[in-house]
């Protein structure tokens, strides 16, 4: 199975940066927000981003023309329904990721992969929201998600290699260094900053 159609739960800072990148690296994507307010504030991140970009030399009108046609902002969960992988960007709440998976398990195709961009919290425990543990995966991005090259990619005791192997090409192909780390606390980047940050 190929991916072709993103989906991103969220279009915060985060979210919107992923849903951006993902625009960018050719992807038909669908951003969604819980009210209008947040979506067109969300989207407006992204359009400014861009025009940066254009400012700055590093893309053409063209190139934003292009990236925004393939973008759809939504407040419905529904439209996630066709996506091939949705990535949840919602905050570091545990009880409101699992509400999130556990929805869009209701709606989405069988398969469908689900990702979290979690920055410490435990995916399998969000898997288990769903009938489809195996294909619940972490995807930590880094913040701006449009200049950070490093994504970590949380494996659990479930995935299968086939999964890790379509996420982490899905990874790469946003342009960024994929590393695969273990469904454990704080993952590798945060277990490595913590102690410098707290010397």
């Amino acid at each position: 199975m190929g991916i072709k159609k993103v989906g991103v739960v969220g279009c915060g800072l985060m979210g919107a940066g992923i849903a951006q990148a993902s625009a960018q690296a050719g992807y038909e994507v669908v951003v969604s927000e819980i009210s209008d307010e947040l979506l067109s504030k969300g989207l407006g991140t992204i359009n400014k981003t861009l025009a940066k970009a254009v400012e700055k030399g590093k893309a053409t009108q063209a190139d934003v023309d292009t990236t925004l046609a393939r973008l759809k902002g939504t407040t419905d969960m529904k439209d996630f329904a066709d996506c091939d992988v949705v990535i949840e960007a919602v905050v570091e709440k545990m009880d409101l990721k699992q509400k999130v998976f556990g929805d869009l398990d209701k709606i989405c195709k069988p398969s469908t992969i689900f990702a979290s961009n979690t920055s410490c919290l435990s995916v399998i425990d969000m898997a288990k929201s769903t009938g489809r543990k195996d294909k619940v995966i972490g995807m930590h991005f880094f913040n701006p998600v449009h200049i950070m090259k490093l994504m970590e990619l949380i494996r659990t005791i479930l995935n299968d290699d086939a999964t890790v192997a379509l996420m982490k090409e899905f990874g790469e192909s946003l342009g960024k260094t994929v590393i695969v780390v273990p469904d454990v606390p704080a993952f590798v980047v945060d277990q490595l900053a913590n102690p410098l940050i707290l010397h």
